[in-house]
């Protein structure tokens, strides 16, 4: 389903990623593992075509269902069904919770919108109950629930999770993992990093250890 091909890339002048290849199944659970500063991050901007891959030989590239998307517009992304929840800034920090799902939901028709956002609140029902509350008022563990909502939006085929359950709680943690899992049943796929692994260990199906930007054999 998804392959990364000999990807070098970094920020600037500052090389993080080399040679970095591996390849993602349907419905399967990859974890991306690594001490900090050993690429993970990068990877996942790479696939979702926030960094450009640098110019290497052979050319390192990035295929999603048979086709090339290396460093296409979030836009692009988005309709070949991949979405992207980065660590930090993942919410809209003014806009209650409805908001931020119609905000995400903005690219759809005022139909399609509400429909998806609909769906969304069925699929994670908690955040239904605090549907007018906005960022600064909700736990570190429901931010990350309503970051999670804001890309289920687009009902990915591809889910690319940066540290998922940073400071969620047990109850939110079972709530997300459980969402997952129901997700994971219905073919979709994740690239995940996550320190907390063991919260994961039953449903990974690979794991890919980063080492200074290298794969480890």
């Amino acid at each position: 389903m998804l392959k990364v091909e000999h990807i070098t890339a970094g920020y600037g002048k500052k090389l993080v990623l080399t040679d970095v290849s591996f390849s993602v199944e349907r419905s399967d659970i990859v974890l991306l593992n690594g001490g900090n500063g050993s690429g993970k991050s990068t990877v996942l901007k790479t696939i979702y075509g926030l960094l450009k891959p640098w110019a290497s030989e052979p050319k390192g590239k990035v295929v999603f269902e048979e086709k090339e998307i290396t460093a296409l517009p979030v836009s692009a992304m988005i309709r070949y069904g991949i979405a992207y929840m980065p660590q930090k800034k993942n919410v809209f920090e003014d806009f209650t919770v409805e908001e931020n799902l119609s905000v995400s939901a903005g690219i759809y028709s005022k139909a399609e919108a509400k429909e998806r956002k609909d769906k969304t609140f069925e699929i994670l029902p908690v955040l239904k109950t605090m549907r007018r509350r906005t960022p600064f008022n909700m736990s570190g563990g429901e931010r990350q629930l309503l970051a999670f909502g804001n890309i289920l939006i687009h009902s990915p085929k591809l889910a690319l999770l940066d540290e998922p359950f940073a400071g969620v709680d047990t109850r939110n943690s079972e709530i997300l993992f459980q969402c997952i899992a129901d997700l994971k049943k219905k073919n979709v796929t994740f690239v995940i990093i996550e320190h907390k692994s063991q919260l994961l260990e039953s449903m990974v199906n690979k794991e890919i250890e980063l080492e200074l930007g290298i794969i480890k054999k």
